[in-house]
């Protein structure tokens, strides 16, 4: 067998393995929407950190008379997604493009209710019965393939009862005693993670426990920050001192968090805050982007993270100026 022959048996090899990998993670969505309204419907990329992109429609397809569509081989393997009959921003590039400084605020769960909303993995098809109301949708899936986006609807419906602790967000009361109950809260809502896959960054298991251990972090700092200004002053005046804040924020490295998720989106901005305070010694949930701030987040953060948190600050920039 000549040289030449060899090469090209091999990038002939290359090529189709190349072309089998990237054929693999292509997915499917098809369903049947039960309204009277919608006549398209609109494929939707959601990507916290990149909130000022304009294209966020990755495709649309038109809703036969008996309510059927389908979308064909999407490559949407690790992505957040939504569907609507409009063609809108996603809820949260409407909130964060006009006020940033709300980042800290509680998860509204009707950001990924009131329309079909998608973690996609590397399902090869979901397939959905889709119920469109004023409020908030409902989905189902006749053939199973759309289990985990069912379950995962389900968490946002339920994220926000509190019932496996005595923890109290209405109240002022024993900080520590508050964190134990939280702690308790957070582990009975990770029973709904398989702890085998969140290892995997870009998993389905990743994704719902980045969204819980860090949600419950994120709305804990929410009730501290608002009742306890005192200690939030020494923590931020004194770090050496007080580790309260170096303590949480530690859980931040320790893990390889899921870059989809909202909550890692606002424990990210909310870290980066924390050292403009530092800096500043006092307190702000939020600083206005800044070169100073790019060159901050720079030094505090690292990997991934690190990059898709500069882009932000550097098209923030490019608004502001």
């Amino acid at each position: 067998m000549t040289f030449k022959l060899i090469v090209l048996l091999f990038t002939s090899i290359v090529i189709s393995s190349c072309l089998g990998q990237t054929e693999s993670k292509k997915t499917s969505i098809s369903g049947k929407l039960f309204s009277s309204e919608g006549k398209t419907v609109y494929l939707n990329k959601i990507d916290h950190f990149d909130y000022l992109n304009d294209k966020f429609t990755i495709d649309s397809t038109t809703v036969s008379k008996n309510g059927e569509f389908r979308f064909n081989g999407q490559n949407l393997d690790s992505q957040l997604v939504s569907l609507t009959t409009e063609k809108f921003k996603p809820y949260t590039y409407q909130i964060f493009s006009a006020a940033p400084q709300t980042y800290y605020f509680g998860n509204c769960e009707k950001f990924f209710t009131s329309i079909p909303t998608f973690y996609v993995t590397d399902e090869e098809s979901i397939d959905i019965n889709w119920y469109e109301t004023q409020s908030i949708d409902s989905i189902s899936s006749p053939n199973n393939s759309g289990l985990a986006q069912i379950q995962l609807r389900e968490f946002y419906l339920n994220s926000k009862k509190i019932d496996a602790s005595n923890l109290n967000y209405d109240n002022k009361q024993d900080f520590e005693e508050n964190w134990e109950q939280m702690l308790i809260e957070k582990d009975f809502d990770l029973k709904k993670v398989n702890f085998e896959n969140i290892k995997l960054e870009k998993s389905f298991d990743n994704y719902l426990y980045t969204e819980i251990y860090l949600g419950h972090l994120n709305q804990f700092l929410n009730w501290f920050e608002e009742h306890f200004p005192g200690d939030v002053k020494t923590s931020i005046q004194n770090p050496k001192l007080e580790n309260f804040y170096s303590n949480i924020f530690s859980e931040y490295k320790r893990h390889k968090w899921n870059s989809k998720s909202l909550e890692y989106y606002k424990f990210t901005e909310r870290y980066v805050n924390h050292y403009m305070n530092i800096q500043t010694k006092s307190f702000e949930h939020y600083h206005k982007p800044s070169n100073k701030k790019r060159e901050l987040a720079a030094m505090v953060l690292d990997g991934k993270n690190k990059e898709r948190y500069l882009t932000l600050v550097d098209k923030q920039l490019k608004n502001v100026l």
